[in-house]
């Protein structure tokens, strides 16, 4: 039983703290909470209180990931699930003191801190494993298997649309902050590890990006599930510096295109569309982690094909043996999610499978499926887009996964002590 400390102790934390105990149901005898971690020591006893209540033992609590190691716990795992813009500093410490870690999404605010933690790893031997699980919903692989049997022809477009938020405020302040990456990249990430699993690599991207709502209102927005514990602590209103609203095109190594708009600041009910179009159909992907079957158009059908005509169209799909035992079967077009919170069970489920993966990497069983580089490419198109805005120009991704161009991520970069 590998031994780990939880560093944040914020709605993530709470929600990986659930899926410790759905991966125990699964797989159980494999993970013990041995401590947690939060600056805001009631934070982290309530979230130690939750893990009592739901682990059946209290990890031991502490302020900093100093006194975790000091404390000679025997700790081999870290989750960081801390605000973006101190995972370059844990993960680096983590790695030094020889523990293997998983990381929330975004992996970190630039490039550079992505390459602060892949570089850590790599000098210390240690696994870091990225959650970034949108990919790992069964639905995702379907269709990814639907594009790698030719179910639509060549692949010509991909459409991720999405627009509402307005002036609200969610989680905290620090998502819209420009030293986190802002909230772009902070959500937007999973838009874009999700472009590059089905389209994949992208060669090129025009971007612009714009700052629409300076100031974030707390009062009157929905309450993030999962985060009650602290939002009594809110203000009414903080400041946002980073952009909120990014329109983008960009051109595929396979040539094809895609067009992204993620506006974080927009009025209205808002919408969300994610397509992709080839030359013999379409396909219409529901929301992530909700079960939804995918919605296939081949030529000039007005109706979608029914699951088994989709499952038809890709003889060869298989879940993964874990995919599978956690959804329950290996041929899903469709899969029930019940539950409350984010993405309800299937969520809990996606985050265990991770912990899973990395258990068994740590094991000897196989490489994560998103390692450092796999985890710093979506960073890199979301801040590519910020950075063609800036250039006022076409950019190419390897200009940003270089490092060579960097100029609007400087003043992240500065406020992290990367740069001077």
């Amino acid at each position: 039983m590998r031994r780990l400390v939880l560093a944040g102790c914020g709605g993530m934390g709470r929600r990986h703290l659930r899926a410790y105990r759905t991966l125990d149901e699964l797989e159980p005898g494999r993970l013990e909470l041995a401590a947690v971690v939060d600056p805001e020591l009631d934070r982290a006893h309530f979230v130690a209180a939750e893990a009592q209540e739901l682990l059946g033992a209290r990890p031991a609590v502490f302020t900093s990931l100093d006194a975790a190691l000091d404390a000679a716990l025997g700790l081999e795992l870290i989750d960081v699930v801390t605000a973006a813009a101190a995972h370059h500093t844990i993960a680096a410490q983590a790695a030094a003191a020889g523990l293997h870690a998983l990381c929330e999404k975004p992996m970190a605010p630039t490039v550079q801190a992505c390459r602060v933690m892949q570089a850590a790893a790599q000098r210390h031997g240690r696994v870091l494993s990225i959650a970034e699980n949108y990919r790992r919903d069964p639905i995702a692989r379907l269709l990814r298997a639907l594009l790698e049997a030719g179910a639509i022809g060549e692949l010509r477009t991909v459409v991720d649309l999405a627009a509402g938020g307005g002036r609200s405020a969610s989680a905290g302040g620090w998502q819209f902050k420009r030293a986190h990456g802002g909230s772009l990249l902070e959500s937007g990430v999973h838009n874009a590890d999700l472009q590059l699993y089905l389209g994949g690599p992208v060669d090129r991207v025009h971007g612009q990006v714009r700052l629409r709502e300076p100031r974030r209102f707390f009062r009157g927005a929905q309450v993030k599930p999962f985060h009650e514990h602290y939002a009594a602590g809110y203000p009414e209103a903080e400041a946002a510096d980073a952009p909120d609203s990014l329109a983008a095109i960009y051109e595929y190594e396979n040539g094809a295109l895609g067009h992204w708009l993620y506006d974080r600041a927009a009025h209205g009910p808002g919408f969300v569309r994610f397509s992709i179009f080839g030359s013999e159909g379409q396909i219409d992907m529901p929301g992530v982690r909700t079960g939804r079957p995918l919605r296939v158009y081949l030529g000039g059908a007005a109706h979608p094909y029914t699951d088994a005509e989709v499952l038809a169209l890709a003889p060869d799909f298989a879940l993964d043996d874990r995919t599978a035992r956690f959804f329950g079967g290996d041929r899903l077009a469709r899969y029930d999610n019940a539950g409350d919170g984010v993405g309800g069970s299937a969520d809990l489920k996606l985050i265990a499978m991770e912990i899973a993966e990395l258990l068994d990497a740590v094991d000897g069983r196989g490489p994560v499926e998103v390692d450092a580089e796999a985890g710093l490419a979506p960073v890199a198109l979301v801040m590519a887009a910020h950075e063609s805005s800036h250039a006022g120009r076409p950019v190419t991704m390897r200009e940003v996964l270089d490092g060579a161009l960097c100029a609007y991520q400087d003043a992240a970069n500065r406020a992290l002590g990367l740069t001077s």
